[in-house]
């Protein structure tokens, strides 16, 4: 427990800092183009990264099942880049169709530049989620953060530029955004993270269709968490989107603990026996647990005063949005070493039909809640499958493996064992002299 505590509290160095570029980003965004530029341009993102989603066919999670056989590991890792590359530039392409064939008034987008300006950072951003899956996999968890790291820096000082000669303007925010979802490829390419000895056409056949057994699960759960702003944006505004996109990014940053856990857990779930994986599973999601519970906590408290101070009173209505989504987001990150133990059974309704259940009672509780109460029921309704798709994981789970459910929830023990692993990884005085 300290050795897993001591990577996670180093990884966790990365991501505060990543948090803090991101935050400052984001306030510099949302007070150059006040909450209706904010919502185009998170429009045309959520545009973007809904191809790079549908489009990378779920090739992490094939990449994750593949792994299991060591023989080849080696052609995976040289696969993942130019396979990925290929599958972004036909997603990419297909996003911009989709949007053109819509109509980019039905999602208050001003014309399909913005589009496509946006959805030239598909290949990019698969291709980074392919090279990181590999290096995560590999245990170079340090390598996956530091190219975070370095992304945000990319994108944090142009925009800061820009805003200072008062010259950002949606289009452009776009474009930094674009280029700096490079830099992570960038990284891991510079280091090798993700090279291989060789590649394997009929594996990189393998891939794709093993991952899209996958796909429609990881499909379902990027829409359960995005086809809401799509519904807010034609049911209501560009405003109402950039009001409540900030909410469910400042949610989001609640999932910073369980996620870094999840990552550093990923090696083990996945080169270990079946027991093994399942004892570890067990054991490290009730850390996630009380973690999700604290952040989610820690978030509800400061949103108030985090809000108004970071990004202007133009977006205090965000507040209350943040405090809705917080219990959703909160189960999510508690799930998501279950969620991913899922994987090594390679049975593809264990990981499709939770999400696919969640994702469409999503759709049905926004169809009802956007046209009474706006952003506020869209909050609600998001928070509610959130809950109910980490439920249903957990239960699945638990039925797989045979581990009782109550044995996933933290008891005082639990905590106490957290708290002294933490205090362990805090170097002493005199080791410090």
């Amino acid at each position: 427990m300290a050795d897993t505590a001591r990577q996670v509290l180093g990884i966790l160095g990365t991501r505060a800092a990543c948090l803090v570029v991101s935050v400052f980003t984001s306030a510099v965004i949302a007070r150059s183009l006040e909450p209706e530029g904010r919502g185009v341009y998170y429009m045309a993102v959520t545009v973007a990264t809904t191809a790079t989603m549908l489009g990378h066919l779920s090739g992490e999670q094939s990449q994750s099942a593949l792994w299991t056989d060591a023989g080849r590991r080696e052609a995976l890792a040289g696969n993942s880049v130019p396979l990925a590359l290929v599958l972004g530039t036909l997603s990419g392409l297909a996003g911009t169709a989709s949007v053109a064939a819509v109509g980019p008034e039905t999602l208050n987008l001003p014309g399909m530049y913005l589009v496509m300006v946006a959805c030239l950072s598909v290949p990019l951003g698969i291709a980074s989620n392919y090279a990181g899956n590999i290096a995560l996999l590999r245990g170079r968890v340090d390598v996956a953060n530091w190219s975070l790291l370095a992304g945000a820096l990319a994108q944090c000082a142009p925009v800061a530029a820009l805003a200072a000669g008062e010259r950002l303007s949606v289009a452009a925010a776009l474009m930094v955004w674009v280029a700096a979802g490079g830099v992570p490829l960038v990284v891991f390419i510079s280091v090798g993270a993700a090279a291989g000895r060789h590649r394997d056409l009929t594996l990189a056949r393998t891939t794709v269709t093993t991952g899209a057994r996958y796909h429609l699960g990881p499909a379902s759960v990027f829409l359960l968490m995005n086809a809401d702003i799509y519904l807010l944006s034609a049911l209501t505004g560009a405003r109402e989107v950039g009001i409540y996109s900030l909410a469910v990014g400042l949610a989001g940053y609640s999932r910073m603990l369980a996620d870094v856990v999840s990552q550093v857990m990923l090696n083990r779930q996945f080169n270990s026996s079946d027991t093994e994986a399942a004892d570890v599973t067990v054991r490290i999601t009730r850390y996630a647990v009380l973690l999700a519970l604290a952040s989610a906590l820690v978030l509800t408290v400061a949103a108030p005063v985090l809000v108004s101070a970071v990004y202007g009173a133009a977006y205090t209505d965000a507040v209350p949005l943040v405090m809705l989504l917080a219990p959703g987001v909160m189960a999510l990150g508690a799930s998501r070493l279950p969620s991913t133990y899922l994987l090594r059974s390679r049975r593809a309704p264990t990981v499709v039909v939770p999400s696919v259940i969640a994702l469409v009672v999503n759709m049905a509780l926004n169809l009802l809640l956007i046209p009474v109460w706006g952003a506020a029921g869209c909050a609600l309704a998001s928070s509610l499958a959130y809950v109910l798709l980490a439920a249903l994981q957990m239960r699945l789970f638990s039925r797989m493996t045979g581990v009782q459910a109550r044995k996933l929830l933290p008891k005082a023990p639990d905590l106490l064992t957290l708290l002294a692993s933490a205090r362990r990884c805090i170097p002493n005085r005199q080791a410090a002299a």
